[in-house]
């Protein structure tokens, strides 16, 4: 079937088997033989630029007709019909653009170069997940289909043996970890297609001997012997030799497994937990439920509030409490910069290798860098925390593919992409819980009248945990002040930047984070719901409020209820059955800052 042609296409080429390019589900029609052969070459070198003679002598090998240019110009045209921009020119050449995620053999050879760091970094179960990923994309004898040529020959034997060294490493790295059943058909295979690669006649021994196969792994031995005896006139090798004694000693041939200084790396990467944690019972016991249950599907669990909530802090404690249910380690790792913008996923990937012991840097190829990440996960029991994600996908390519290992994720948003994850969303404190952790820090006498004051705060502030603990920081300092004076001597100051702050930083800081990884549409969205008198509205105000924007109104709605900048109304506040909504307090402070710009926004240190 033949797909669209479109520029802006995801294409796949393959040419570890027959030579193939699909867009999506299509496979593209590339044309007769020889045009398929300058697709060969061109891949055979991708970004790089071959010459019209290098392209020609490639084709024709050697007996080129008298317009082997033409004929090249047209196979070219043709292909770039199919390909579009995929093939450039420069004024001696041509050259075929591919990414790693794009073609079999540049991935193969990512994942190869991957795997032999891993291997030098000491650290061989990730090394071998790379070398299987490898392998596996091997379909058939490279350029299968077009192997009537003599550059395509001469192309699927120098990749062969590539394919092979790697092959080696990979059944080496498994023959030692105990697994070689799994490699006794593609070993009897190889070792008849390629008698005289001493390196495969020592595995499938060894992989014999190590399934029980002693007898079968010596007639190995002895046809190999004779076979190279007779067309070489040789002995095998001693490494050969010696595999063969070993195993007729009945000591086993299986090598020593490597020293693995990094394999078991136990990281204990949890901030230090509050002391004086308050509240959120409830949801703390959730929690622990659901990461030390045995549910097989909610092995994540998301915790997610507005800013100032406390989900990193509940997160933290969480895990302080569980730790010793997790033998191989606590990981905890910021999805995001200080300033509320992502961590790129390398730089995250490579935090998250090195809290495992591996002092290497991941490649840049995303598959392979994940390869590496889960391979060493896979098995081991650990608690992994990713703090402050900013989206789904963030979350998603860091999980591990399988095993014992459970993930907290923290995030301002909701996250309701995710699937199959216990969810837990956290609001303010109530005044109670407000007052208990004031209690931790300020004697009763300067707490007289705390539950109105605190009502009248919370109309103000809101009673978020970041905001009381701003208040119990400030009347540490303020010793001659009680909670109700220090609020009537807030209610005097006017609103800004330095309200309720502390250590020049405010208790808006958050938002201020926040807003920065927000899309530009969205922020327009919190500024104009900014002009609005209070953080309660009913479902035409909010509507009405947004609808200068380009995006439908609904369709905003959503985005703002998934990043708890909105929620809907509790029952009780619902009114003529007309639905409410409502905004956290800080957040419709900050937002009527961002209405009244320009002038320095609330929040910052």
């Amino acid at each position: 079937m033949t797909g669209n042609t479109g520029a802006e296409r995801t294409l796949r080429f393959t040419m570890l088997g027959p030579l193939q390019v699909r867009s999506g589900e299509d496979l593209l029609e590339l044309g007769p033989y020889k045009q398929r052969l300058l697709l060969a070459a061109l891949l055979c070198r991708a970004n790089t630029v071959l010459s019209v003679d290098q392209l020609i002598d490639a084709l024709w090998d050697g007996d080129q007709p008298r317009t082997a240019r033409k004929n090249l110009q047209v196979y070219v045209s043709a292909l770039r019909k199919v390909l579009r921009d995929r093939i450039g020119h420069v004024p001696y050449g041509y050259t075929l653009t591919v990414t790693s995620e794009e073609s079999d053999l540049l991935r193969f050879d990512e994942l190869a170069a991957a795997g032999r760091q891993a291997q030098r970094a000491g650290h061989p179960a990730g090394a071998s997940a790379l070398f299987g990923e490898a392998v596996r994309l091997w379909q058939d004898r490279p350029l299968v289909d077009l192997l009537g040529s003599p550059f395509a020959a001469r192309e699927s034997e120098r990749l062969a043996d590539r394919f092979l060294a790697v092959y080696e490493d990979w059944a080496e790295l498994e023959v030692e970890a105990g697994r070689a059943l799994g490699l006794l058909d593609r070993l009897a295979e190889l070792t008849a297609r390629h008698p005289f690669r001493e390196r495969l006649i020592v595995l499938h021994m060894t992989a014999l001997d190590q399934v029980g196969g002693r007898r079968q792994a010596l007639a190995c031995f002895e046809q190999h012997r004779q076979y190279i005896a007779r067309e070489l006139g040789l002995d095998p090798s001693p490494v050969l030799q010696q595999t063969y004694r070993a195993i007729l000693a009945g000591g086993g041939s299986a090598r020593p497994g490597r020293d693995r200084p990094h394999e078991h790396a136990r990281p204990s990467q949890l901030p230090r937990d509050l002391a004086d944690f308050v509240g959120r019972r409830d949801e703390v016991e959730a929690a622990v439920a659901a990461l030390t249950g045995g549910a097989r599907c909610t092995d994540v669990t998301a915790v997610s509030g507005p800013p100032g909530v406390g989900t990193t802090a509940l997160a933290v404690h969480v895990g302080h409490r569980i730790a010793d249910r997790f033998a191989d380690g606590q990981v905890f790792v910021p999805l995001g910069h200080p300033d509320g913008t992502p961590r790129d996923w390398h730089e995250v990937l490579t935090e998250l290798l090195r809290s495992t012991g591996l002092d290497l840097t991941p490649p840049r190829e995303e598959t392979a860098a994940l390869a590496l990440w889960r391979s060493w996960i896979a098995d081991r029991q650990v608690l992994l925390v990713l703090d402050g994600a900013t989206g789904e996908s963030q979350v998603r390519r860091l999980l591990p593919g399988r095993g014992p290992t459970r993930t907290l994720v923290t995030s301002a948003r909701r996250l309701s992409g995710l699937e199959c994850v216990h969810r837990i969303e956290l609001d303010e404190f109530t005044p109670g819980e407000a007052r208990e952790l004031l209690a931790r820090v300020l004697d009763e006498r300067r707490l007289v009248d705390a539950d109105r004051t605190l009502r009248r705060l919370q109309e103000v502030y809101g009673l978020s945990p970041l905001v009381v603990r701003a208040l119990a920081a400030k009347l540490t300092t303020l010793r001659h002040l009680s909670l109700s004076e220090y609020a009537e001597q807030l209610g005097r100051l006017p609103a800004g930047p330095h309200e309720l702050s502390v250590g020049g930083c405010s208790v808006q800081d958050g938002y201020r984070r926040f807003h920065q990884g927000l899309d530009p549409q969205q922020r327009a969205a919190l500024g104009a719901l900014g002009a609005l008198p209070g953080p309660a509205f009913d479902q035409a105000v909010l509507l009405a409020a947004l609808g200068g924007l380009a995006e439908p109104a609904e369709r905003i709605v959503e985005e703002l209820i998934e990043a708890h900048l909105v929620t809907v109304a509790e029952d009780d506040e619902v009114r003529a059955h007309a639905v409410r909504y409502r905004m956290p307090r800080l957040a419709h402070r900050y937002a009527a800052a961002l209405h009244r710009g320009p002038g320095p926004l609330p929040g910052g240190c």
